[in-house]
């Protein structure tokens, strides 16, 4: 990136709590569609630079970890590298969990191979098929049981799941009855190894039906807030507000719009017409940060506000750049 940027001492601290390591790097996956190498290469530069606070993990398949293996001296040699690695899922609970113990066999080697310099912490998921054809919350519970149970009996200490369940009108109505299984799920792991699950948002992709609407976003956003469950969100949040794609002829969310909505959401306890509204904003300047936290409109936030809800309810987004999200903000002068 090495381009000018904004005195790091002078970010308003309501903008740094806001976009705390909020960039998972999927350099890897569309559109960038990268090699591991130069992928994994980009990562680590990203790192050194001013904006580093901002991003995350590494988001890279179970399948492909023990790639990483070339890159252990320069892993060895930077502070130890976080993970988000993709589950490879199945279609029926059994194959899910069949594919679930492979995922965390490899995580295991993973782990001995770098002697713990890279932390596989966080799995990324989609529910299994069977499971999102009803989308009810009995089995879903019965399921997360079972993946408890294959967790335990792995022995593996700690690994965040966020499971990836599209949105459509079915699923966002359902979210308010299934997602307390989670949080019943979560309520009863041990402490401190705990494996705390979430729900994963796709808010877009290479096709127009990958992007989910105002309205299902916004019921997904509530219902995690309600039943407090955290989400992170992937694909198509590259910019900082909503605005129209003419490649795909639809209106891609912002990550000013999704976060700054969940923010505000958790402050005022906004309904999903409040939500929306907030969502469907297209001018980024109307989202201000300070000394003291954020505003939009007459919706405003603490820091210490903005801190806890990113911590406990709007995880991150993943990105397949690192570089667009830090211009976008620099072209705001936000940084």
């Amino acid at each position: 990136m090495n381009a000018p940027h904004t005195d790091d001492t002078l970010i308003a601290p309501g903008l740094r709590a806001f976009l705390q390591r909020i960039v998972d790097y999927a350099g890897m996956f569309p559109p960038a569609d990268l090699p591991l190498h130069e992928a994994m290469q980009n990562f680590l530069s990203y790192r050194a630079e001013p904006e580093r606070w901002m991003l995350n993990r590494f988001v890279i398949p179970t399948k492909r970890l023990d790639e990483l293996r070339p890159f252990r001296q320069a892993i060895a040699s930077n502070p130890p590298v976080g993970l988000s690695v993709l589950g490879q899922g199945g279609a029926t609970v059994d194959a899910f969990l069949e594919a679930f113990t492979d995922d965390l066999d490899r995580i295991d080697t993973c782990i001995e191979d770098h002697n713990s310099h890279v932390r596989p912490d966080v799995m990324e998921v989609r529910l299994p098929t069977t499971l999102l054809d009803s989308f009810e919350a009995e089995p879903v519970a019965r399921f997360l049981e079972a993946v408890d149970s294959t967790l335990a009996q792995h022995g593996l200490a700690h690994l965040d799941i966020f499971f990836e369940v599209p949105l459509t009108d079915d699923t966002a109505s359902q979210l308010p009855q299934v997602l307390p299984t989670f949080a019943s799920a979560n309520a009863n792991q041990p402490v401190p190894e705990q494996s705390i699950l979430g729900l994963k948002i796709r808010c877009g992709g290479m096709e127009p039906e990958l992007f989910p609407s105002v309205d299902q976003v916004a019921r997904a956003i509530v219902a995690c807030r309600d039943t407090g469950v955290r989400f992170k969100g992937t694909a198509g949040l590259h910019h900082p507000s909503r605005h129209h794609d003419e490649q795909y002829e639809v209106m891609r969310h912002g990550f000013f719009n999704v976060f700054g909505a969940a923010v505000l959401a958790a402050e005022h306890d906004l309904d999903v017409d409040g939500v929306s509204a907030i969502l469907r904003e297209e001018n980024a300047d109307t989202f201000t940060f300070t000394q003291e936290g954020m505003q939009w409109g007459p919706l405003s936030a603490s820091v210490e506000d903005i801190s806890h809800s990113r911590a406990a309810l709007a995880h991150s987004f993943g990105s397949c750049s690192f570089v667009e999200p830090v211009e976008d903000l620099r072209a705001l002068s936000l940084m």
